[in-house]
């Protein structure tokens, strides 16, 4: 921890911002001045008198209504300096039991209905309830003039707030708000948005100016430490716990993720800043320890859709300091030892990504099993999200660029990586799979799979990026990171004991079966297993292409302008699994939409189709395309006859409005003003009410 000289300094400035909010909430110079409670010593305990309450003791019943009722009169008597005006209500408040017995009661302020920010009124009383120790509010002006109709919307609130974050996992929906906080009390919409932001997690409130659309006010309820990390840049931003003075290496967001030393003594302080950016510093290990698990955990989260290192929202500590030359997954914590030679701590991202992949694959299907080819397939999933963690964070060159080769950083036995996923006879590993199956060094063998994955994210070939030779077959084509990374995860998820590679490529094979509607996905994870001769089982499942078929019930229809037509669309499932697809329109006429309900359908389903008119939609025959897309596009023709709307015959006793039309004697009339046709006021005789517009049908 560094030593932070100015933590004295903090403290005394905390303490002066307390004092500022108290001469906020003073009463006015007229009124009687709030007087702080003695504390005296209790009376002894004579005869049958009641012992006196202990130390910090709750107030007893009879207490806490006075305080209620010194409370309330508080409210009235004190209204102009609490800043209430006409507008303003107070909820029934809430109340806290301090040291001593003291009680807090913290109204909740209203304006014309709704919520203040800032505008809380806490009443501080003694333990009996009846002296005042204190009064405050943060509001520090009144409300009365504060718009309440909101301008911005809360779509575009909502839009807003989520701009704040890089990603955004949740978000509240916005509630109008007056921010009463700051120097001009403002109308808002409040939300409180969670996600990551560049410098890691985050769950921001955020305030947004309904008039203008500004940000009036924001905040994090995460700390971000600041670490001075050896293999991750300097300085890093981690996740941590604490308040000003008592800091600890605990993450707020992933509960179970923390950091101590091996012994399980916490690492903590009086300042957010951790490590000296020494190789061999605990505390700096500590730092990249965190750094690549909370980044780790973020991965698996936004690319693989897991909740955790245990898919159920929950983390496990992690222990630096080991002198053993080793980093080690023990079941249920992470373990960060020492390079060969002791001149690192080796919690660089792959390896501690390494580590945590253990504990995805203890807590993913089944059990392992003892089958040394599970031993192998366990190594070989640490190494995977070793390497996937490495691509999420994404560093530069200078620092720890994304590759695939592992631990090259922590100098293990001496400068270069441990291992190489696109070429692991480099470095005495296996490529490639045979039976028996080795049963001797798991880290070599573990060769197997790291070859197969980086066939199947990248190729045997591909452009930018290290050639892999193959073992058998002409060359693979890559389905990207991404992809393999999902495809892999799912796999996992039918983890069967013993589990082996056979086992593994067929639980492969159906994940991409289940995952990617077409068969390219498939063949080219068939084709990356076979390049390393992992075979496949009788009735390994086979790709059909997915395809369906669509039929409109009805193709042809006529409508009159202002009015709907129907029709359902059928889809058919002709080969491969059933499939969603979405519906699309183009071709429909002016002043016309199209919509069909639902808008996606399930092959082997249907959907209503309807083409909804307006009176301005000019007459003719159109042709609308109705287009199904899935793993392929499919489209029918529907074709529409827009008739001119029929015009009524004139009727007398009728009320008509300007820009009706009437036909009458074969000649169409349009109304020209608002009135009621009574009898003898025949169209062609009120020219100041009917004009002719053309010749019409006999009425």
């Amino acid at each position: 921890m560094r030593s932070n000289s100015s933590s004295r300094t903090v403290a005394l400035l905390a303490a002066g911002a307390l004092a500022v909010g108290v001469l906020h909430a003073a009463p006015p110079a007229s009124a009687a001045p709030t007087r702080l409670a003695a504390v005296t010593a209790p009376p002894s305990s004579q005869g049958t008198e009641a012992a006196p309450p202990a130390l910090h003791a709750p107030p007893d019943d009879r207490a806490r209504s006075r305080a209620l009722d010194t409370a309330g009169r508080v409210l009235t008597d004190r209204a102009a300096a609490l800043r209430a005006g006409a507008g303003d209500t107070f909820e029934r408040p809430t109340v806290a039991f301090g040291p001593r017995g003291l009680q807090y009661l913290t109204y909740k302020r209203l304006h014309r209905g709704l919520p203040v920010f800032g505008g809380d009124v806490i009443v501080a009383t003694d333990r009996g309830g009846t002296a005042v120790t204190a009064v405050t509010t943060g509001q520090r002006r009144g409300l009365d003039g504060v718009e309440t109709t909101p301008t911005v919307t809360a779509e575009r609130a909502r839009d807003i707030a989520r701009g704040l974050l890089t990603s955004v996992t949740g978000q509240t929906a916005p509630r109008l708000t007056v921010h009463a906080a700051g120097a001009r009390p403002r109308l808002t919409w409040e939300t409180v948005v969670s996600g990551s932001s560049k410098d890691g997690a985050a769950n921001l409130h955020v305030y947004v100016d309904a008039r203008d659309g500004s940000i009036a006010d924001r905040w994090d309820d995460v700390r971000h430490g600041v670490g001075h990390s050896y293999y991750n840049g300097d300085p890093v931003h981690i996740d941590t716990s604490g308040s000003p003075g008592a800091h600890t290496l605990v993450d707020p967001k992933r509960p179970g993720l923390r950091c101590s030393r091996v012994d399980n003594v916490p690492i903590d302080g009086a300042d957010d800043e951790w490590g000296n950016a020494s190789p061999t510093d605990m505390e700096t290990s500590c730092v990249d320890a965190l750094f690549a698990a909370q980044r780790e955990w973020d991965m698996v989260r936004e690319w693989l859709g897991r909740d955790g290192f245990d898919g159920n929202g929950n983390g496990f500590p992690i222990l630096v300091g080991n002198r053993q030359p080793n980093a080690t997954w023990s079941g249920s914590e992470v373990e960060i030892g020492r390079n060969t030679s002791g001149t690192k701590l080796i919690g660089s991202l792959d390896v501690v990504g390494h580590e945590f992949g253990h504990a995805i694959f203890q807590f993913t299907g089944g059990p392992r099993g003892g089958d040394p080819e599970a031993y192998t397939l366990d190594e070989s999933t640490g190494d995977i999200f070793g390497t996937l963690t490495e691509h999420y964070v994404n560093h530069p060159a200078a620092i720890d660029e994304p590759d695939y080769l592992l631990g090259e950083k922590v100098d293990f036995f001496g400068p270069g990586p441990l291992r190489n996923m696109y070429d692991p006879a480099a470095l005495g590993g296996t490529p490639c799979y045979s039976e028996p199956f080795p049963s001797g060094d798991t880290y070599a063998a573990a060769g197997v799979q790291n070859h197969w994955f980086y066939l199947l994210a990248e190729g045997s070939a591909p452009a930018g990026k290290p050639a892999s030779p193959v073992c058998a077959g002409e060359g693979v084509t890559g389905v990207g990171l991404r992809k393999a990374a999902e495809i892999f995860m799912s796999g996992l998820h039918l983890k069967t004991a013993p589990w082996t590679y056979v086992k593994a490529r067929q639980a492969t094979v159906q994940s991409a079966l289940a995952l990617y509607p077409g068969c390219e996905e498939v063949r080219r994870v068939k084709a990356a297993w076979d390049a390393v001769t992992v075979p496949a089982t009788p009735g390994e499942p086979d790709c059909v292409p997915n395809d369906f078929s669509v039929r409109l019930a009805s193709p042809d229809s006529t409508v009159e302008a202002g009015r709907t037509a129907t029709t359902v669309l059928t889809t058919t499932t002709t080969s491969g699994q059933r499939q969603q697809v979405s519906l699309s329109f183009t071709g429909a006429p002016s002043g016309a939409t199209v919509t069909a309900q639902p808008p996606v359908v399930e092959t082997d389903g249907s959907s209503t189709i309807t083409l909804s008119t307006s009176a301005t939609t000019p007459p003719g025959v159109y042709s609308i395309t109705v287009t199904a897309t899935g793993s392929v596009v499919r489209s029918a023709a529907y074709t529409v006859t827009v008739t001119p709307p029929a015009v009524p015959a004139w009727k007398p006793y009728t009320s008509y409005k300007a820009g009706d039309q009437v036909t009458y004697k074969g000649a169409t009339y349009r109304c020209r003003i608002r009135h009621l046709s009574l009898p003898g006021w025949e169209p062609p005789r009120t020219p100041a009410l009917w004009t002719k517009v053309r010749a019409g049908r006999p009425s």
